[in-house]
């Protein structure tokens, strides 16, 4: 069984009902670590991965790594072990949003948003906080099990009812009859945010340069931008941890220059510099040219 398979089964969302976001932390550190004790092989990809970049790969810099991957899922299936006012305490309390909140309210005057974000950090927050500012969100996602993307769904609507947040539209790909890319042009010519990732491999990714090696990005977005209609406005958002905190950096991007996923890349680039540890995608093989 996968990583994100043991983190996320039915047995491990029946036990955090009810529990705070330190305690299922606890929960999901103590499993996956023994999954990682037993599977050594995905330690080595890791180690692998980080010397291919040039970065530290000694097995400390790894476990730091592994416990980051461990916190993506904490922070994933947090929201589900309770109410949407809890989860709106824990934004208020727990999250910088100011830059954000600014910059959209500004873009959104003059057209559509385009957030195109990377496997970096507390990813799975950044549209609940976007929610939060009551900013409508139309986010595009793939889930690993049926069982997560109803329990997801479900707690969309949720939010959305309790009125602490503004509407989440889930716009699943990867299952047939999706029509994910015609669903997210329409967002975005109906002048609205819409939120997906530039670091995944599809069958439009372009090479492009991450730390001096070549790799395959940009889930071809510049293909989407390329046939929308009207102003777009495009930042990479970086949702940090600091801590025991979160901080929501927004990067732009230029969609009039020649090489948009390279840009996007350069983005995540200046950001891993100082945080390499929470690129997510450090534990899986990447798309090496």
């Amino acid at each position: 069984m996968s990583l994100s398979k043991t983190l996320q089964s039915p047995n491990i969302l029946s036990t955090i009902v009810g529990k705070r976001f330190g305690e299922i932390k606890d929960i999901l550190m103590a499993k996956g670590s023994e999954y990682y004790a037993d599977n050594p092989q995905e330690s080595e990809t890791i180690r692998q991965n980080l010397a291919s970049f040039g970065l530290p790969s000694d097995m400390d810099t790894v476990k730091r790594v592994q416990e980051h991957v461990i916190n993506h899922y904490a922070e994933k299936i947090f929201p589900l072990a309770g109410t949407p006012a809890q989860l709106a305490n824990f934004t208020e309390e727990r999250m910088d949003l100011s830059q954000a909140k600014d910059l959209l309210t500004n873009a959104l005057q003059s057209g559509a948003v385009l957030l195109a974000t990377a496997h970096f950090g507390a990813v799975e927050y950044v549209t609940s906080a976007l929610s939060y500012l009551k900013f409508p969100v139309n986010a595009v996602l793939k889930f690993t099990t049926q069982n997560l993307s109803d329990k997801i769904q479900g707690y969309g609507k949720m939010m959305s009812e309790s009125g602490l947040f503004a509407p989440i539209n889930f716009i699943e790909i990867g299952k047939p009859g999706s029509h994910g890319a015609f669903r997210m042009s329409r967002v975005l010519d109906r002048k609205e945010i819409l939120y997906t990732v530039f670091d995944e491999k599809t069958a439009h990714s372009k090479p492009v340069k991450l730390f001096n090696r070549s790799v395959l990005g940009g889930s071809g977005l510049d293909r989407l931008l390329k046939f929308a209609h009207g102003n777009v406005t495009v930042f990479n958002p970086f949702m940090i941890r600091t801590g025991e905190n979160f901080r929501l950096q927004l990067l732009p991007v230029d969609i009039n220059a020649e090489d948009i996923p390279q840009q996007m890349f350069n983005n995540l680039q200046s950001v891993l510099e100082k945080h390499f540890e929470q690129w997510y995608f450090l534990h899986e093989k990447i798309p090496f040219i």
